[in-house]
């Protein structure tokens, strides 16, 4: 069970916290509030919680997480839909594992971007992972959107 004032993951809407919770026609819900935007309330019933809203990374699961991200390597599907269809499913599957690693694609991609040719909503996607990752991210190790990148770079190596 999740507590009041816990932050939280929403699988599509990143870092939230729980606002409240309360009982409705005889059930369970958490208020989520969204931590970016206008702070949308989300009611997630608490029955069904651990498909829609997830726990942040502890720091033994960040690590092992950024450890893991050095061993993928750039690859890029040219086929439009199929990509765009991937990134849709990385990002709708809440793992953060996928959430990941849309952010180190995003980071091969940048570094060198020898044929790859990215749509508009490939950029927003990609963007929206690294957002969500370092959200995360920043929480996880107490730093700053500053400090968040050159830490991961640091952890990676």
């Amino acid at each position: 069970m999740y507590k009041v004032g816990q932050n939280i993951i929403h699988i599509r809407n990143g870092l939230s916290t729980i606002f409240d919770i309360v009982e409705m026609n005889e059930r369970q819900y958490y208020i989520v509030r969204v931590n970016r935007g206008d702070g949308e309330n989300i009611y997630v019933p608490v029955l069904n919680a651990d498909s829609i809203i997830r726990p942040i990374l502890s720091k033994e699961e960040a690590d092992s997480l950024l450890k893991s991200l050095k061993e993928i390597k750039k690859e890029f599907n040219p086929n439009t839909k199929q990509r765009r269809d991937a990134f849709k499913k990385r990002l709708s599957s809440g793992k953060v594992e996928d959430i990941a690693y849309m952010y180190r694609l995003n980071c091969l991609y940048t570094a060198d971007p020898e044929n790859v040719k990215l749509g508009a909503s490939d950029i927003d996607m990609l963007n929206y992972a690294k957002t969500m990752l370092l959200d995360e991210l920043c929480l996880t190790y107490e730093v700053n959107m500053d400090e968040i990148e050159n830490l991961i770079l640091t952890k990676i190596k």
